[in-house]
């Protein structure tokens, strides 16, 4: 699979359909979700609440 950017189609179709409810995610936020989805590890729930929680601290 090819690596998503930051800048790449696919990741600014996530952040609009986000802003379309009111979602936003902060630069680093968007940057640690980039690294878990280029990483090829199974994204789950609970790896979705360990990530947030570890950038809450």
């Amino acid at each position: 699979m090819k690596q998503i950017q930051l800048d790449s189609p696919e990741f600014n179709r996530v952040l609009k359909n986000m802003q379309l409810e009111n979602l936003y995610l902060s630069l680093s936020l968007q940057q640690k979700a980039l690294d878990i989805v280029n990483s090829g590890v199974i994204i789950t729930p609970t790896l979705i609440k360990e990530t947030l929680a570890q950038s809450v601290k």
